[in-house]
């Protein structure tokens, strides 16, 4: 699917937020799905064609003289009118030191919101409206976005920061929080939030977001990278400057940055990629020769999983036929990969949303007397009711039904996920280890 040209960048996000809606199936988690594709219509697709239209909204708030803004606020720190409208980016130049994130508060009042159950709580006091492609997290801090904020917490935390500006892909390393934010659609900036000291710096602005086509941002600890239509671009966290890294966009639905290089499960190919953040080359992590897809890294940067269809699976499609899979696990610091689940070709199932912590690693599949195989990746993701867990240690197995949890990350034994009401949807923490969890496992 494509995005309509005038179309802002929440229309691609919260078409995603749709759907993520079975985390809960319930009618009225149905019925909110169908509402928000009525109000949204067309969705762009950031796995589509690299050359189609794919822009992501970007952060506003740096002062006239090309400072660092304090976000929020509608500020210029873009190329003149008469300038040509890539003079920013190309420039090897800093919009200055970080400021302080004025605007930044803490909420105040959470009573309106839902209880998500026990041994759950709401890990981000907002509602979330673009579930397509996570929340950002490192070891420290979760964070994410929606059309009017960027909401961010530290991991076990109760206590939500704010910031009012409309913002989207909120990407996580440290202690350091990476965001495309607007004051004035499609006018925007790339900035970086520090959330222990509460400051940000810009490092990109730009006049018309439709004109690049953003796709992806990520965060070393060396750049902050973004993904447009010419390619990937970065700029250096220390002094500001900008560069081209290849001419090759990216989409990564889920992926870390570590050891100098972007982890990527990236829709473009349809395999993990590493892109070296020095040289911008790309090379596949362990190429079975089909999809790789629905993985994600642990909060401290060492693993990256994913559900992986090579055989003994069955060739599938990322939108398309969902056959069986096996989950695979690669370390980064070792480059070594392995395949922990070994159902096919006896009992092969369809698996999604892997995800990997420190020492255990969990999916959702369908219930044991549930259809195998799926025509679609969205009829896959509303069956897959079971959320299974594996000790990396043991190798011993256990599953629950019920309670899902979407888009997940791994934070030792807390899961954390999307979830629904069944009207709106939250960023959730699931204490795995609560008694009322319910697992059953192996003998």
């Amino acid at each position: 699917m494509s995005r309509k040209p005038d179309e802002s960048p929440w229309h691609h996000q919260q078409a995603g937020a749709a759907r993520a809606m079975p985390l809960q199936h319930e009618a009225g988690s149905t019925r909110g799905a169908l509402l928000i594709l009525a109000l949204l219509g067309s969705l762009g697709c950031g796995g589509c064609d690299s050359n189609g239209p794919s822009a992501r909204p970007v952060d506003g708030g740096a002062d006239a003289t090309g400072n660092g803004g304090a976000g929020g606020h509608l500020t210029d720190a873009s190329p003149k009118p008469d300038a040509h409208p890539d003079a920013a980016r190309d420039a090897d130049v800093s919009y200055g030191g970080a400021k302080p994130l004025l605007d930044a508060s803490v909420d105040l009042d959470a009573g309106s919101l839902p209880d998500c159950g026990p041994g759950c709580r709401l890990a981000l006091k907002v509602r979330v409206f673009h579930a397509a492609w996570g929340h950002g997290h490192s070891t420290r801090w979760v964070a994410d976005t929606n059309p009017d904020l960027l909401a961010f917490a530290e991991v076990g935390s109760d206590q939500t920061w704010i910031v009012h500006q409309p913002s989207t892909f909120a990407r996580v390393n440290g202690d350091h929080i990476a965001h495309f934010g607007f004051d004035s659609w499609p006018k925007g900036e790339i900035a970086v939030i520090n959330a222990a000291e509460r400051t940000r710096r810009v490092y990109h602005t730009f006049e018309d977001s439709r004109e690049h086509g953003f796709s992806e941002l990520t965060l070393t600890d060396k750049h902050v990278i973004w993904s447009e239509r010419r390619g990937l671009f970065k700029a250096n966290l220390e002094t500001g400057a900008i560069s081209q890294l290849n001419n090759r966009p990216l989409d990564c639905r889920e992926g870390c940055t570590a050891q100098g290089a972007i982890y990527c499960v990236n829709t473009n190919t349809g395999r993990v990629d590493r892109i070296d953040e020095e040289t911008g080359e790309l090379t596949h992590l362990d190429d079975g020769g089909a999809l790789q897809v629905a993985g994600g890294c642990s909060p401290d940067r060492k693993k990256i999983v994913w559900v992986d269809h090579r055989p003994p699976g069955e060739p599938s499609g990322y939108m398309g036929y969902r056959g069986a899979a096996e989950i695979y696990l690669h370390d980064i610091p070792t480059g070594k990969t392995e395949r922990l689940t070994f159902d096919s070709p006896a009992n092969g199932v369809a698996k999604i949303n892997a995800v990997v912590g420190t020492d255990w690693v969990m999916w959702r599949e369908p219930c044991p007397t549930c259809a195998k195989t799926y025509p679609t990746a969205s009829g896959l993701d509303y069956a897959a009711t079971r959320h299974v867990r594996l000790d990396l240690a043991t190798r011993k197995k256990c599953t629950r039904e019920g309670f899902q949890i979407g888009y997940p990350s791994l934070h030792g034994h807390h899961l954390y996920g999307y979830w629904s009401d069944g009207t709106h949807m939250y960023l959730v923490d699931l204490d795995l280890d609560h008694p009322n969890i319910g697992w059953v496992c192996d003998d």
